[in-house]
């Protein structure tokens, strides 16, 4: 086989995996995850459904892929804004996560979805979706940082523990606001609310301090 008909081949691949993203995506917005099939997407992909399973193992990942697109834009996004965000510790990390509430819940049984798809799908998307959720992380043990530099943090805080705690919060929230019916802005309140019980067990108690971007 030569170089030029596998460069054909690859882009004939890579052009069918297009149609099968673009079709998911508006049948997962449009039906929801869980009621739509791989049939459903081949259908509207124009594709046959073998030609679906040689570009993604499983619906899962397809949806992975999809939501992978969304969120590295959200992340992005929150990474920029964070260099501006300005009080205590606690209002820049609350500020973060009510942003992203914001736009994740304009589509929030998306979001539901893919909770759920998470319990037991493949190790290699649940590390796919660690790296990805690792920027998020990122923000949050930078902003701790900088509280135990400016004294606003207890020094010995274990920093790797509380990260993991304010990210169980933001997870579990979306669930909250999905079965509760909670606007963006009641699901920001009470995240202030529970970040300040979280925060009182590493707080000093000192005022915060503006550090420099």
């Amino acid at each position: 086989m030569t170089g030029a008909s596998v460069g054909v081949r690859e882009l004939q691949k890579q052009a069918t995996r297009d149609k099968v993203v673009e079709a998911a995506r508006e049948l997962f917005e449009s039906v929801g995850y869980e009621e739509t099939t791989i049939r459903m997407i081949a259908d509207k992909a124009g594709v046959s459904v073998g030609s679906v399973f040689t570009t993604f193992e499983s619906k899962v990942d397809i949806f992975n892929h999809i939501l992978f697109e969304k969120f590295e834009a959200l992340f992005g996004e929150l990474q920029r804004i964070s260099q501006y965000l300005r009080g205590s510790v606690l209002d820049r990390i609350a500020s973060l996560m009510s942003i992203a509430y914001g736009v994740e819940c304009r589509q929030l049984e998306l979001m539901i979805s893919h909770l759920g798809a998470s319990h037991g799908w493949p190790a290699r998307i649940e590390n796919e979706s660690n790296k990805r959720h690792a920027r998020l992380l990122g923000l949050f043990r930078t902003a701790l940082e900088q509280g135990v530099e400016t004294g606003e943090i207890r020094a010995d805080a274990d920093l790797d523990l509380f990260v993991d705690m304010l990210f169980a919060v933001y997870l579990r929230n979306y669930r909250k606001a999905f079965y509760e019916k909670l606007s963006p802005e009641a699901l920001s309140a009470l995240t202030e609310r529970q970040l300040g019980v979280l925060f009182a067990g590493v707080s000093t108690g000192v005022a915060a301090v503006t550090v420099a971007a």
